[in-house]
């Protein structure tokens, strides 16, 4: 990125003294550091804890040493756990059921006593799951979009009917900046689309885009059927909505695919 605003620094949110360096030049910390945010059996517990907990706790005290203006956590819907009535609000209580979503929860609330013990002015954002251009292949959107356009079977966990709230990444990104600087510190806030579809729907309308037949649809057995979904409405204040409608997104996601197969080919074979 060619922008003198923007620096690019490769390092560990572990590393204490790379931390506190980098934050003494700044005046706010948005906090997006965390392992790959898709549960499973075969998830590394210590690796979240080290990235999510740890990290963030070197974080928060970098932002209470410099009183930073704010600090803002990105979380994920996730972490109430399965939908079990009504899409979840914020003040619902969290039940995570995944070592990811588990391990962000921790980092919140860790995050919550930042804020009532030393005034740090933290944000937290729970957001649904975000799909768009440049999205890693081993992400559900990425990978059914992949797969469909090498016309190979997309996996569908268990029956297909779980559903999820998908929000396209620039009204993601959006919301998040909104958040950062009309949010009340202390707030946390869900961000989504509003819509929930199932991940048979979801496969359903990416083989329609990639023109590829319906029977490419494979269901697998292992897999929980977990729904997820959250009430977006104290964003409204915000003056925030989401902008792009799902099936728009998709379309543009598809089409960056289409046209940069190589950068997806590569990812997916490293």
């Amino acid at each position: 990125m060619e922008d003198r605003r923007f620096r690019l620094v490769q390092g560990d949110v572990c590393d204490r003294s790379l931390v506190e360096d980098l934050a003494g030049k700044a005046d706010a910390i948005v906090n997006f550091a965390s392992e790959e945010f898709v549960g499973g059996s075969r998830a590394d517990g210590l690796a979240f804890a080290r990235t999510d907990v740890e990290g963030t706790a070197n974080l928060l005290e970098a932002a209470r040493k410099f009183r930073h203006q704010r600090f803002l956590l990105a979380s994920s819907m996730e972490v109430y756990g399965p939908l079990k009535g009504a899409p979840n609000r914020e003040d619902d209580a969290i039940a995570p059921r995944t070592l990811p979503a588990a391990a962000r929860a921790a980092a919140g609330m860790l995050a919550r006593a930042y804020h009532a013990s030393h005034a740090v002015p933290i944000l937290i954002t729970r957001g649904a799951a975000t799909y768009g251009p440049r999205q890693p292949v081993d992400q559900p959107v990425a990978r059914m979009i992949a797969a469909a356009l090498q016309g190979v079977p997309v996996d569908i966990e268990a029956d297909g009917s779980a559903v999820r709230d998908y929000l396209f990444v620039d009204d993601q990104v959006g919301a998040m900046a909104r958040v950062l600087w009309k949010g009340d510190a202390g707030g946390t806030y869900n961000i989504g689309g509003g819509v929930q579809v199932s991940s048979s729907d979801l496969a359903d309308m990416i083989l329609r885009l990639c023109g590829k037949p319906l029977s490419l649809k494979r269901f697998v057995k292992d897999g929980p059927r977990w729904s997820y979904a959250i009430d977006t409405r104290r964003m409204r204040p915000l003056g925030w909505e989401p902008r792009t409608p799902l099936g728009e997104g998709l379309r543009t996601t598809v089409d960056w695919y289409k046209k940069n197969e190589a950068w997806w080919r590569d990812r997916q074979a490293a």
